[in-house]
């Protein structure tokens, strides 16, 4: 049996969706005899090739980035958006908030010769993706599970229960009763609430379920007496480009 041709390619952001790709890819004894890496900066090939699933990670932010996604779009099958800041742009977003010249000033000290665009756009706003793989960084488990289907021809399925129903079947604390600003109860699950059983919030790096149950989430807000500008600033961390920001 031929190998399927991956292609991993990353826009503006960490490349930590990147990283965690590869990794699953190599360390999998599913898939690292059953798939061909052809395209990957991490791994020394730049070049945009032909390939049967391309993988993005990063959101666009520059003009230039807007035609590599054309151009990897017109020589690729299947496109898979990766990670957070390629399905709802994440922390990317927050650029929008602030004055371009002010940022660079402050970040780099410089104006930049660099392009950019003035709203960060994920990465169905330019290109048809086919899937999309959320997460900062999205769990290996999904990844692995994503290409087993693709090369048994199986049909792969996000799950769409929340955070709040992985803590509940695990029998972790639920934050917002101790007054934390927690997205749990509307945010898409698959992540086994990692950051909920270290004791952190769910901040929303998976975007939001499909069946948004926001006005019980608003009650819920009320009635553990949780301020919200607080929330509101929360907001902004992952879930700046979603329905939330209108909260």
């Amino acid at each position: 049996m031929s190998r399927i041709k991956i292609a991993q390619y990353s826009f503006s952001g960490c490349e930590g969706c990147a990283i965690t790709l590869l990794n699953t890819i190599l360390s999998s004894e599913k898939l690292v005899d059953k798939v061909e890496i052809v395209s990957s900066r991490l791994a020394g090939i730049v070049e945009v090739k032909e390939a049967e699933v391309a993988f993005i990670d990063g959101t666009i932010m520059k003009e230039d980035e807007e035609e590599l996604a054309k151009e990897i779009r017109r020589k690729t099958r299947i496109v898979v958006a990766l990670g957070t800041c390629s399905t709802i742009c994440g922390i990317n977003a927050l650029k929008e908030l602030y004055d371009q010249g002010i940022l660079e000033r402050e970040v780099y000290g410089t104006k930049l010769e660099i392009k950019q665009l003035s709203k960060a756009k994920p990465l169905d706003n330019i290109i048809k993706v086919d899937y999309i793989i959320p997460g900062c960084p999205p769990p290996k488990s999904e990844i692995e599970e994503f290409l087993s289907c693709i090369i048994l021809g199986k049909e792969f399925r996000l799950p769409d229960r929340t955070v709040c129903f992985e803590c509940t079947s695990q029998g972790l604390p639920c934050l917002l009763e101790e007054g934390e600003i927690c997205f749990g109860p509307i945010v898409r699950g698959g992540c086994k609430a990692i950051c909920i059983k270290y004791g952190t919030p769910c901040l929303g790096c998976r975007g939001l379920v499909e069946e948004l149950r926001i006005e019980q989430f608003k009650e819920s807000i009320k009635e553990h007496n949780i301020d919200i500008q607080d929330l509101k600033e929360a907001v902004r961390f992952f879930l700046l480009k979603t329905k939330l920001s209108k909260m």
